[in-house]
Parts: structure tokens; C-alpha cells; sequence
């Protein structure tokens, strides 16, 4: 059950039989017991409310009107009105305009600015008012004021000191006193941005902890000093972008964190996510080394289809994004769908695309630029050593540039569709389907489901599916390509592009709002689905009358970054989310075998439907992959992999049932090894997904204090696994132990290889650059 209110009294209702938990019934369970939240939550339009679910149950709705009537029946709520007021102007104005009726396209003929994520903005933005308050302390300092409190509170404006307290202004005074003064250029007339002892938190909030140093270098020579800082205090550095791992790959609590992202993108509209595309080449020019995108000369194939990039660990996907469709001539061949990511943080932890014929991102590089544990410049392009220094988790330094192999651009053909979830992936067998979602299929309709299902994702450049917990169709986003520029769109549009953020924004809203906490955790499911499904493409709200159950849209002509990223403004809504990549056997004529597909979701659907809890409140997301030759990949030692991932939102944390559930979802996909299906030890977690961090962290504080600082280390609940003897092993010791014994070996020698060219050693990457979980992962 979802979490009540302290002042609301349990509705008490029991949870629907397994054979009702559909979207009808459940959409009209909804609309008879709506009515017991009404007099606690009087600012929610719920007669606005009742008009949308009832629509919706009847399927008489369109994507914009959906999003209004939700939009207006929580306009005038608390929660609602304190995130709209974090938005800019700009944005509440094209907001309002769109609530009074005007479409998305008539919103939008000039360019839709992309804004940041709530969860980036509140970070950065904190930052940069302590950035303000620190220059208010120099500037007094200076003026011949003696700096004691009193002489800083009087000097500081109104609104100024209502956005924080005087302790903290004490307490930032005091850790000024030895701020260090790091260069950032060789003449000395630069410092290194530095704050100290501000509270970090991922962005899923799974892990939080106060480094004692938060530098934002732009220079490699800024990064070198920061490094050789580090070593003359016996400090460790650790990177971060826009913190999007869910594990504890971060910084801890007393060392030095290195922001890759300046403050300033927390205040500036338009985001430079989404400026002019020429913004890459401003940064550069304005000496912000770690922005960088250029191809290298003469690094072309003889057959013209590849050549090489040079990337800024700080570039964002977005920006990398816009310069490949810009010039319209090379596209890296994979990439993760977020663009509010960092080109350094999507290869450190080795993240990964979709197609079987595409291997993780990491194996693309061809060459790593560094910063050694001896603050010395560094270059990595032996192929053999960057299958440990491509997908290192910052082990190995401070990476600065990342060389890409590219592809020569080629176009998207996508064709989304909606299917039956019983033909979308056809189960292995029939009774595989809970009462809920069956339906009368002919044995000619899922035999061409099963062949459907079959070429997309053998045949097909990128293959995925998703499911929203309880829904009777699927989302399929498997596609092909073409070398044929001709009739290309820019996709999503402009218009599409404000529809995609609004949708997830309020995502975000609609979640963190107590209403929604306080109802079932069914009835959250629903609600998320039905606002997924509606804005998902093709975007009539649900496939009917037609013969086999699907319903697409036309085909769209797009450059190839733009497919793969298709969503846009994702990373507006928190959500939790654990994935593991499952090997794909191969049948006796060489071919993949899809049945170990099938049954892993399979698997997982019938799971949702056991638990009446509704753990799984989101989605699931399946694609087809590759293997990888990067030594610590979960996907190495694969032909092809089932990468496969659950997600749910935070309130199913804090309820208690999350890491329950991903621990009965983890035996399912394990027992595929202990049958003798796939080798022991090959069914592995994503490194930046949830596989030890389960628990919830307490309510966000973004203030520093003493005695409140809730290390990672205190907030820990891993998923377990049966050892070589059967015993019981938490995540860490199972991967250390098992799945990547051979692997960590092999990592750990070619680490070493790697120092004695370079003149360092092992014990000094664990000295500099090392925490926590990668001492006992990597070093003990």
C-alpha cells in the first residue's frame, strides 16, 4: 500500500484479484473512491480530475487535452505552484499560454530552451548562492571590515539572508579561512573554483555525503594542480556530471569532489542544453578545455564510413547531440537516451545503447586523455589497454578527452507502435499470461507476432520494448536505418520537444505530490501509465479495432542522434531503477535464441501480478545488445545480451516494498544460470543502477551541518546471491567473488601494465582516486 498521510486515515481497500488489475477496472476504481480524498486535499480540481479518468477509461482522449486536465487539476496546489515557481519566465509563460488552449506548435516556432531538471537546478543552483555568499565575505574582508559575523549580516540584502541562516554564514566564513588557491593557467591569474563542505546528493538519491572540497576546474592545467592538491593532503578525487548513477560511485564524506559542470548553467536561460549550437565552440573559446568536440584530421576510414572524435569529458549529450546533427556527417553509433548527461559520465561506468549489432559505449573509444595520480597528463590509445581504461570507473585519473570512433551519419526510420503485450514479445507459453491481459489470439496472429518479434530484434539497428505495470499493450521502439538523407525531420520538433519536458516536468509534480503518495499503490500505477501511454507515440491513446492489436504512426526521418535520443526532458522525474544484462544463447544453427528474452519478461509480468503491493509502480524496458570486449562490462564475454531494467518511483521506496520486489526479480533472472541456461556468474547488474543501494536516503538537505551529515556508508541494503558453497553473499562480494573474479584480475594486471609505462602504480590509483566500494570491489 502507498504511503498515507500522518492526517489522512487509511482508505482500507483491498487490493483488486489478479484477474481486475487492468486499467479499466482499475480507472474505475479510482473514479468510485476518488471521493474520500476530496475534503483533505481542497486545492486539487477534482471535478477536472474525475472528467480526465472518465475520458480516459473510455478512451476519448487526445495527448494535449490528457496533459492539460492533469496539469489544471493540480495548478493550484502547494507543491504544484512551488515547482512552477522554480521554472523561469520564460517557461511559466509558454506553460500558461498552453493551459488557456494554444497548442504546442504554435508555442513553439521559435526554439524551445530546453530548461534543467528540477534535480540539477536545486544542486547547482545552491551552489552558485553559495558562490554569492562567499563573494559577499571577500568583499567585505576587503573593504577593511573585520569579518566577523555581524559585519557580514549587516552588508548582505534582504533576500539574500532569507534564502539561508546565519550559522551556515558562520560556518562558510570559518572554512574560507583555508580555502585553497588552486591555478587554473600557467600565469598564475586564475583560480580553480572551490567550495567547501557542501552536502552532494545524487540525483536518485541514493547517495549522499559532504566532500571537503568542491572544485570546478575548466582547464587541464586546473585539474593537474587540484590533483597534486590532493596528494600533498592525502585527499582522493572523485568525479561527478549530473550525478545520474544510482550506486556509490561518487565521492565521500572529507575528500575532493570535481564538478565537470559549471554553476552557471543552474541560472541561465536558455540552458545550454539547448543553445544556439554554436555553443560548444563559445565554451571552448572562452577556455573551457573540458568542452571540446573536434574531429581529428586524416583519421578517416579508407572505406569513408568512420573517423575519429575527440570529445570533453564536460560536453553534454545534448550539446554533443546538436553538433552531430549540425553538420550532418558523423554520429557516434550508440549512445543512452538522456541528454542531460555528461560524455564523461556515460563512459565511466560503461553505459550502454540498444541494437544487437552495438556493443557499450565504452566500446567506441579509442583513446583516453588523463590526469595520473601524479597530476601528470597522460594518453591511453593501445587497444588492448583500453579495454581497462575505456570503462574504468575514474579509477584510473582524472579523464579530461575521450576519442570516439564515429559513423558516418545515417538517418532513422521510426516507427513506434503499441502491441498487445501478449504479441509484442510473444510469451514461451500461453499460460504465461495472467488473467488480466489475455486475449483471443489466433494461432496465424501469434505466429506473426512471434516472427515480428523475431526480426526486430535480430534485424533491426535499435530494439526496445517497455510495459507500464498493468497495461494490456506494450511500447515498441525498434527501427532501421538508411543512408538516404532525403525528407530528413528534425525530431522531436519544437513543439514535441516542449510536450516531452511538460510531460515528465509534471511527472515530477504529480509524484512528490501527498495526494499521491497518500493513494494506493495500484491506483499510482495507473495513473502513471495512463499519462505514459497518452504521450507516448503513436499518440492516440490506445490501439483499437485493428486486427492485431497494434496501432503505430507513419514513419519519421530523423538523424541518427536524434533517434536515439527520442525522449527528451526524462530526467524531470525521479525514479528508481535496477537493470541486469542477461546473456543470449545461440541455437544449434547459430542464430540468438529468444526464449531466454521472452521468459525474462515474462518472468517479471507475472511477478507484478503476484504482488499486490505494486512494487514496480513505472515501467520495465527491455533492448537487445551486443556483448562487449571492455574487461569490466557486464555485458563481456557475451554474443548478445538482454539488457533488461525495472524502475519505480521513490514513494515505493520509502514504502518499504522496492528492495524486496528487485530481490525477487534478481532470483528470477539468476536462476537462468543455476538451470544451466547461461553460464554461472554471466547474469550481471549495470554498475550505475541500484544493485547495492536499495535503501532510501532521508529527505534531501542541501545545507551543510554539523552532526547531520548522513554518509553513504549509513544507507546500504544490497541485493544477495548464493556463493560457490551456497552461501548467502551481498551484491559486492558475489561480483567480487564470482561473476567478475577472472575480470578484476585481468582489470587489476593491465591497470599495472598501464602504470609501469607510465610511472605510477596500483596503490596510487587506490590512494588518489579510489573510495569506498571500489577499494573493496578493485583493491582488497
Amino acid at each position: 500500500m502507498a504511503s498515507q498521510s500522518t492526517s489522512i486515515p487509511p482508505i482500507n481497500l483491498p487490493p483488486p484479484p489478479p484477474g481486475h488489475l487492468n486499467g479499466h477496472y482499475i480507472l474505475g476504481e479510482i473514479l468510485d473512491h476518488l471521493s474520500f480524498y476530496e475534503s483533505t486535499f481542497d486545492r486539487i480540481k477534482f471535478d477536472e480530475l474525475y472528467h480526465l479518468l472518465n475520458e480516459v477509461r473510455n478512451h476519448n482522449v487526445d495527448r494535449e487535452s490528457t496533459y492539460r486536465s492533469f496539469l489544471r487539476a493540480f495548478e493550484k496546489t502547494t507543491t504544484y505552484q512551488n515547482s512552477f515557481k522554480e521554472l523561469d519566465p520564460e517557461t511559466r509563460e509558454m506553460i500558461g499560454k498552453w493551459l488557456g488552449g494554444e497548442t504546442a506548435d504554435v508555442l513553439t516556432k521559435e526554439e524551445f530552451k530546453l530548461p534543467l531538471s528540477p534535480a540539477a537546478r536545486k544542486h547547482f543552483g545552491h551552489l552558485q548562492k553559495v558562490r554569492e555568499m562567499m563573494r559577499k565575505l571577500r568583499e567585505i574582508k576587503q573593504n577593511g571590515f573585520s569579518g566577523l559575523l555581524h559585519d557580514a549580516l549587516s552588508k548582505m540584502e534582504p533576500e539574500e539572508l532569507s534564502t539561508t541562516e546565519s550559522g551556515d554564514i558562520a560556518r562558510l566564513e570559518e572554512a574560507m579561512k583555508d580555502l585553497p588557491q588552486i591555478w587554473a593557467d600557467t600565469e598564475s591569474k586564475i583560480h580553480v573554483e572551490c567550495y567547501p563542505s557542501q552536502v552532494f546528493h545524487n540525483w536518485g538519491l541514493t547517495v549522499q555525503n559532504t566532500p571537503r572540497w568542491t572544485f570546478i576546474p575548466t582547464t587541464v592545467l586546473g585539474i593537474q594542480n587540484i590533483v597534486k592538491f590532493a596528494a600533498a593532503q592525502n585527499l582522493r578525487v572523485r568525479c561527478a556530471g549530473f550525478r545520474h548513477s544510482w550506486s556509490s560511485t561518487f565521492s565521500a564524506d572529507g575528500e575532493i569532489l570535481i564538478s565537470l559542470l559549471n554553476l552557471d548553467i543552474a541560472n541561465e536561460v536558455p540552458s545550454p542544453l539547448a543553445i544556439a549550437s554554436d555553443h560548444v565552440e563559445a565554451l571552448q573559446n572562452a577556455g573551457n578545455e573540458l568542452k571540446t568536440i573536434e574531429m581529428l584530421p586524416g583519421s578517416e576510414s579508407l572505406d569513408g564510413k568512420t573517423a575519429l572524435c575527440r570529445v570533453g569529458v564536460a560536453v553534454t549529450n545534448e550539446q554533443f547531440r546538436r553538433w552531430a546533427v549540425r553538420n550532418n556527417k558523423w554520429a557516434l553509433p550508440v549512445d543512452v537516451i538522456l541528454v542531460e548527461v555528461t560524455v564523461g559520465g556515460v563512459n565511466g561506468p560503461i553505459c550502454h545503447g540498444a541494437g544487437i549489432g552495438h556493443k557499450t559505449i565504452a566500446d567506441y573509444v579509442r583513446a583516453v586523455e588523463y590526469i595520473d595520480a601524479n597530476g601528470t597528463p597522460q594518453a591511453i590509445n593501445d587497444a588492448e589497454e583500453l579495454k581497462a581504461a575505456a570503462g574504468c570507473f575514474g579509477l584510473l585519473g582524472v579523464v579530461t578527452h575521450i576519442t570516439f570512433a564515429l559513423d558516418k551519419m545515417s538517418y532513422a526510420l521510426l516507427r513506434p507502435a503499441k502491441i498487445d503485450v501478449g504479441l509484442a514479445i510473444p510469451p514461451p507459453r500461453g499460460e504465461d499470461i495472467p488473467l488480466a491481459l489475455q486475449k483471443t489470439w489466433t494461432k496465424a496472429q501469434i505466429a506473426a507476432a512471434q516472427d515480428d518479434f523475431v526480426s526486430r530484434a535480430t534485424n533491426d539497428y535499435y530494439s526496445e520494448w517497455f510495459w507500464f505495470t498493468f497495461q494490456k499493450q506494450a511500447w515498441v521502439n525498434s527501427w532501421s536505418t538508411t543512408s538516404d538523407g532525403e525528407g530528413t525531420v528534425e525530431y522531436p520538433c519544437r513543439g514535441e520537444t516542449f510536450l516531452q519536458w511538460l510531460e515528465n516536468w509534471f511527472g515530477g509534480v504529480l509524484t512528490s505530490h501527498p495526494f499521491f503518495q497518500a493513494i494506493p499503490g495500484w491506483w499510482q500505477a495507473q495513473l502513471l501509465a495512463t499519462a505514459g501511454m497518452v504521450a507516448l507515440p503513436p499518440t492516440s491513446f490506445a490501439a483499437r479495432g485493428s486486427g492485431s492489436g497494434s496501432a503505430q504512426d507513419a514513419v519519421t526521418k530523423t538523424a541518427l542522434p536524434n533517434g536515439l535520443h527520442f525522449r527528451r526532458g526524462i530526467q524531470n522525474m525521479r525514479v528508481r531503477d535496477m537493470e541486469f544484462q542477461i546473456p543470449i544463447p545461440a541455437q544449434a544453427d547459430g542464430r540468438p535464441d529468444l526464449r531466454i528474452v521472452q521468459r525474462a519478461w515474462w518472468d517479471v509480468i507475472q511477478l507484478v501480478y503476484s504482488d499486490a503491493e505494486t512494487p514496480m509502480r513505472l515501467t520495465m524496458e527491455m533492448r537487445i545488445m551486443n556483448g562487449s570486449e571492455v574487461l569490466m562490462a557486464p555485458q563481456r564475454g557475451n554474443r548478445w545480451t538482454c539488457s533488461i531494467e525495472v524502475l519505480t518511483i521513490p514513494d515505493s521506496v520509502t514504502d518499504g516494498e522496492w528492495s524486496g520486489f528487485c530481490g525477487k526479480v534478481k532470483d528470477l533472472w539468476v536462476r537462468y544460470e543455476e538451470e544451466g541456461v547461461v553460464p554461472r556468474g554471466s547474469v550481471r547488474p549495470h554498475w550505475a543502477k541500484e544493485w547495492y543501494v536499495l535503501a532510501p536516503l532521508p529527505s534531501p538537505s542541501y545545507r551543510s551541518s554539523p552532526g547531520n551529515q548522513h554518509s553513504d556508508a549509513l544507507h546500504r541494503e544490497s541485493l544477495t546471491f548464493a556463493g560457490e558453497r551456497g552461501e548467502s553473499l551481498t551484491a559486492r562480494q558475489y561480483l567480487k567473488t564470482v561473476a567478475y573474479k577472472d575480470a578484476i584480475l585481468e582489470f587489476k594486471e593491465s591497470l599495472t601494465k598501464i602504470g609501469h609505462k607510465q610511472k605510477w602504480e596500483l596503490k596510487d590509483l587506490q590512494h588518489r582516486f579510489s573510495n569506498e566500494l571500489w577499494d573493496e570491489m578493485i583493491f582488497d
